[in-house]
């Protein structure tokens, strides 16, 4: 049986090719700081997108796009304020996108991207 980890960082390659393959341009994967990891950072034409990555084997308990709860919204818009900062991008519009990725197989059997799939939140 494959392991969570080796699942989420299958989903998180797949998403990045898909992501590159529709012209997104990356600027940052696995982007960490103190606030906490933004698993894509890149350009969507002029909008800054800040990308989360879930993957799941099945969606029985709900798409992967339903475990970005809350907190992990939270925690994202504080790394896109800190990242902003950080790198003097203060007035740049940006977005927050969520990957759904679903593998069965240790293969991508679904991908599908939703733009814009939350406000940031204070």
């Amino acid at each position: 049986m494959t392991s969570s980890r080796s699942i989420g960082k299958l989903g998180e390659e797949a998403a990045r090719r898909y992501l590159e393959d529709i012209g997104y341009r990356i600027l940052e994967t696995n982007y960490r700081d103190k606030q906490g990891e933004a698993d894509i950072i890149g350009f969507d034409d002029k909008v800054l997108a800040f990308v989360e990555v879930k993957t799941r084997r099945n969606t029985r308990y709900g798409t992967p796009g339903e475990a970005v709860i809350y907190e992990k919204q939270r925690r994202l818009t504080r790394i896109a304020m800190s990242y902003l900062t950080r790198h003097r991008m203060l007035y740049r519009q940006i977005r927050f996108d969520v990957v759904e990725v679903v593998v069965q197989d240790g293969a991508v059997k679904e991908i599908r991207l939703i733009k814009d799939a939350f406000d940031a939140i204070k």
